[in-house]
């Protein structure tokens, strides 16, 4: 048993409100490969219309259900890649009177019978917020705005009356909007360079914002391999708002974050640290990402003409796709555990975080997990979704400030993709983290402030470790209790035959104080619930 670690929590130290959108997920009409699931992320995925677990519209009620219980807040749709070729008329009206196109994104025919009135219905099955994004490869900026207008327009031009026709009366009011996916990569529909890119994207945001004021938009950021000469390109193009009615309307909300990291099998022990420790990288990305946002803004000077203003002169971070090593295991969950840790406690800065996918496993040999797997006959809850359905309903909507002493360790990997079939390989840049914490931290409160949730994972394969938790700022209950995510070993995983190998168990009435001590079991994910009087 590992031992002399401590967690000191200081409970009047708010580190900001935490935005429910971080734990949303994306939606993309992704072409599955041969597992026996259904054949891909939208049909035989979340919409079946041939299925006997489907409602009357097509949406397989099961998965509906499953969403509801992780109260998914946001969905981002329809991608990914796919949307840079994707042209939004193409999937309205009578669905037997769509035309199934080719989709050049992943190389298949789609029918197009899932489109924006099919999304938006989805969205209020299981009451989330939708993100569109908008094709800003082939598409054009009119397009775009036509888009918004048939989404969030009430009057009497073409777009509007065209909803109407559709069946749908009132406006959708669709706030998040996303223009482009990627763009800066060469394997996407329309590349282009930074200065092309933040033209065009300023010609899409002033007619979408004109169409509706109201809306948000998230440009497309790098990943910064290749440094922050992109970001800082876009940034410093449309930070600056643009007049509208007397008044001053940002170009730029967000701007986007993508990161995956590399497959990795179960059952090897370098990856097993390999991957927990993949969290940290990407905050120390965020962290640069939320730099590179400061150091453009202070570059440029406000312009408001004299005139009124509603701009905050704020952007925030959209981390719209990530997903790590897909195995389904206990390890990954892990992982997202930790990823969800580090959103937290970047509250002041992210917006948005999408997790890719929401059903099914992407990419070839399925190098990337989802939390629900969706079969012609059932549905299995893979141990990432007990991952949301722990923070999501077991922790607080505060963030506080916290601080971890524990044994550390240190990496120095490539974080490669290895790829098979048509897929060429690609290597990122080699990482290195140090003093990796065997335990990883996150401390919220409830929005009453009588809550009080420690959110802490035990990445050792093999110890427990017990700590010593020190309550500052706050006096807690007698009695807290405990949800635990954990299964036999961390190459454990939830499939057809064995659906609650990984699972949140809860522990009742454990001894709680301003200083008392607790064990976290070797390779879990654990929340403390404490009332504070």
């Amino acid at each position: 048993m590992i031992k002399n670690n401590s967690i000191y929590v200081d409970v009047k130290r708010i580190i900001g409100e935490i935005d429910p959108k971080i734990y949303g997920f994306n939606l993309e009409h992704f072409t599955r490969f041969e597992t026996g699931l259904g054949n891909n992320v939208i049909y035989g995925g979340i919409f079946d219309e041939d299925s006997k677990l489907s409602d009357e519209h097509g949406f397989r009620k099961d998965v509906i259900k499953a969403c509801k219980k992780i109260k998914v807040p946001l969905l981002r749709w329809p991608g990914g890649n796919f949307v840079s070729g994707y042209h939004w008329m193409d999937g309205v009206g009578r669905r037997d009177d769509r035309l199934t196109l080719y989709n050049f994104a992943w190389n298949t025919e789609d029918t197009n019978r899932f489109g924006t009135d099919e999304f938006m219905q989805f969205c209020r099955l299981i009451g989330a917020e939708p993100f569109i994004t908008v094709n800003a490869g082939s598409g054009t900026a009119e397009e775009a705005a036509h888009w918004v207008e048939y989404c969030n327009r009430k009057g009497n031009t073409f777009h509007s009356k065209l909803r109407e026709k559709n069946g749908h009366e009132e406006p959708y009011n669709v706030t998040y909007w996303s223009i482009g996916n990627e763009i800066w990569g060469d394997f996407q529909t329309g590349h282009m360079k930074a200065e092309d890119y933040a033209q065009k994207a300023r010609d899409f945001s002033k007619l979408m914002k004109k169409m509706d004021p109201r809306i948000r938009t998230t440009l497309v950021g790098s990943n910064l391999g290749e440094g922050p000469d992109w970001d800082q390109t876009v940034l410093e193009n449309l930070a600056n708002p643009f007049i509208y009615h007397n008044q001053a309307v940002d170009l730029i909300d967000t701007i986007s974050f993508h990161k995956y990291y590399s497959m990795l099998l179960p059952g090897d022990e370098d990856d097993y640290y390999r991957i927990l420790a993949f969290p940290l990288d990407a905050e120390k990305q965020l962290k640069l990402k939320k730099s590179i946002i400061d150091v453009s803004l202070s570059k440029l000077k406000e312009v408001r003409h004299g005139f009124p203003s509603t701009s905050s002169n704020e952007i925030g971070i959209s981390f719209d796709e990530w997903n790590i090593s897909g195995s389904h295991t206990l390890r990954d969950a892990l992982s997202i555990s930790r990823y969800l840790n580090v959103f937290q406690r970047l509250a002041k800065i992210l917006e948005i975080g999408c997790f890719e996918p929401l059903v099914n496993r992407i990419g070839p040999q399925e190098r990337y997990s989802a939390p629900i797997s969706v079969y012609p006959d059932r549905i299995v809850l893979e141990a990432g979704y007990h991952v949301f359905d722990l923070y999501v309903n077991h922790t607080g909507s505060l963030a506080v400030d916290s601080y971890v002493d524990s044994e550390t360790y240190d990496l120095e990997f490539e974080p490669g993709i290895k790829v098979w079939n048509s897929w060429k390989e690609r290597l990122y840049e080699k990482v290195s983290i140090k003093n990796i914490s065997f335990l990883d931290t996150s401390t919220t409160l409830s929005e009453d402030r009588r809550t009080l949730y420690i959110a802490t994972v035990n990445t050792h394969r093999d110890e427990d470790i017990t700590c010593s938790i020190d309550i500052r700022g706050g006096t807690p209950d007698k009695e807290g209790l405990v949800h635990e995510l954990n299964a036999q070993d961390v190459d454990a995983c939830n499939d057809r035959d064995n659906k609650y190998s990984v699972k949140i168990e809860e522990k009742l009435g454990i001894s709680v104080d301003r200083e008392f001590n607790y064990t976290f079991p070797a390779h879990s994910t654990t929340v403390i619930e404490i009332p504070m009087t």
